[in-house]
């Protein structure tokens, strides 16, 4: 039997041992790794080269068994051969790197990692979109004190992404990098980035922007939040690995196909669903039914200064409220509750109770249905049930970012 696993293993490399009722210890390097059917498992050092390729091929044997690691600056294949003995064997390591931006330096390829497994992935219907616990995800083998955070980038889209790191003093190297449908990359951003974001685009960028991730980082504390406050155009997953309590995962697993299904009439714009605010302020559209959508609600809000204290909106209508600008620019508490339809009780935390009572931002109730915790306006992290996916990881050495999770 003969099986490859390509690119991002997550529970199908384990699966496949496990129904063959194998348990499988693999050494490298003299470290030990098992394969424990039915328990939380480490596949352990799949190293990448660049453009960050890792195939791992398994073949079943007859007697004895033996493990062979090879790694070039583009590819890493690791070959295992199964029989009655145990397994030996190195890891792979990628051997080239390129210098980044002003202020740090990037890498073509990893420097060989593992590929951790919690036991359960993300798009099993056993695991709840919203933080949800980790499943099989890529770990480089980093030093803790090693310089700068480590961003690995994974395509799982059914079509080719071009990628652009880009903040405050740094691009992150190889710039407008493709990526096929299951490569990765990996970059070293510098330890201080801020104002920084991983962007996707369908075709060489600066054209046909589809989606991104945000991010700061601030001597090894990674800041970071999926963002749909533009427009949805990709599912996405963030995870990031540190000390901290808050190193978490969020992300959308809608499978990319069905990632516009129900976007709300007229905000369809070609691969995107544009949000409210970036269709609101956009002059030609400002007219529209829409757009004064809230209007009502903000009369009456800013009409009764005792029972809606600081809700002041002055000339400010329905596509500020949209983009929390104009009078609610400074305001994210009756922002906030304007877009959720809760004016009469906006600092309740209740997310049950939000988009109940209309009208209300419906675009920002159809991300936060389908795809909850992630940003659908400016001040969606207001009050204690922060509905943005903001998460900071303390100790930070390392962010993984996945478009099409789902596939």
């Amino acid at each position: 039997m003969v099986m490859s696993v390509i690119q991002r293993p997550r529970n199908i490399a384990q699966k496949t041992f496990c129904d063959a009722g194998w348990s499988v210890v693999v050494g490298a390097l003299g470290l030990v790794v098992t394969i424990a059917c039915g328990a939380d498992a480490t596949i352990g050092n799949v190293g990448s080269g660049t453009g960050g390729r890792s195939t791992v091929t398994t073949t079943t044997g007859t007697a004895g068994s033996n493990s062979a690691t090879t790694s070039t600056a583009s590819t890493t294949t690791t070959t295992m051969s199964s029989g009655p003995g145990s397994s030996t064997g190195g890891g792979g390591s990628g051997n080239t790197s390129s210098t980044g931006g002003a202020a740090g330096s990037g890498v073509g390829g990893g420097s060989g990692g593992t590929i951790v497994d919690a036991g359960r992935d993300a798009r099993d219907a056993t695991v709840v979109p919203r933080d949800a616990t980790t499943g099989d995800v890529y770990v480089a083998d980093r030093a803790a004190n090693a310089p700068g955070i480590l961003i690995h980038v994974d395509n799982e889209c059914p079509f080719d992404l071009w990628i652009r790191g880009t903040g405050s003093g740094a691009t992150l190297q190889p710039d407008n990098r493709q990526l096929k449908t299951g490569e990765t990359q990996d970059y070293t951003a510098p330890d201080t980035w801020s104002a920084a974001r991983v962007t996707a685009y369908k075709s060489a960028p600066p054209n046909n922007e589809i989606d991104k991730v945000e991010m700061t980082l601030d001597n090894k504390v990674i800041n970071y939040n999926i963002t749909y406050v533009d427009w949805v155009g990709l599912p996405i997953e963030a995870i990031s690995f540190g000390s901290g309590s808050d190193c978490k995962r969020v992300g959308c697993y809608v499978p990319v196909g069905d990632l516009l299904q129900g976007c709300p009439a007229g905000l369809l714009s070609g691969s995107r669903c544009l949000s409210a605010g970036s269709y609101c302020m956009n002059q030609a559209n400002k007219a529209t039914p829409f757009c004064h959508a809230l209007d009502p609600t903000i009369a009456q809000c800013g009409a009764n200064a005792a029972k809606y204290p600081g809700c002041s909106p002055g000339g400010s209508g329905t596509p500020d409220v949209y983009a929390c600008s104009g009078a609610f620019q400074a305001n994210p508490k009756w922002c906030s509750a304007l877009n959720r339809g809760m004016i009469d009780d906006p600092d309740n935390g209740n997310i049950a109770l939000y988009y109940q009572n209309a009208p209300y931002n419906t675009y920002s109730k159809w991300v936060h249905t389908s795809c909850p915790g992630i940003y659908a306006f400016p001040y969606d992290d207001y009050g204690k049930s922060n509905e943005s996916g903001f998460h900071s990881c303390i100790g930070g050495r390392q962010l993984n970012i996945t478009f099409c999770p789902a596939g």
